[in-house]
C-alpha cells in the first residue's frame, strides 16, 4: 500500500506521503471505515474492472480521498480520467 497526496495550495504531482494524520470524530471515522470496506469488497468481487472510487463525505467541506485498485495502477502512474 502506498499513500499519495498533494498540497492544498497546488495541483502539483502526486507524491508518496511518509505520514498521514487524520483528525476526525468517531462518526466521520466510521463513515471512512465503511467506505474503505466497500472498496475492499468491490476489489475482491470485481477484480481489475474496478479501478477507483471517490469518498463522498457528508461534511460540507472535506478533502478528496480516492481509493485505487492496486492491480490497475501501473509503474507509470494512475489511469487517466481518475479525478
Amino acid at each position: 500500500m502506498n499513500i499519495y497526496g498533494r498540497t492544498q495550495q497546488s495541483d502539483s504531482e502526486l507524491r508518496i506521503l511518509s505520514e498521514t494524520i487524520v483528525v476526525a470524530d468517531s462518526s466521520s471515522l466510521r463513515e471512512l471505515a465503511s467506505f474503505l470496506y466497500r472498496c475492499a469488497d468491490a476489489i475482491e468481487e470485481e477484480g481489475e474492472p474496478w479501478e477507483y472510487a471517490h469518498f463522498e463525505s457528508a461534511e460540507a467541506v472535506s478533502q478528496q480521498l480516492v481509493v485505487f485498485n492496486a492491480n490497475v495502477v501501473s509503474a507509470e502512474g494512475f489511469p487517466e480520467n481518475s479525478e
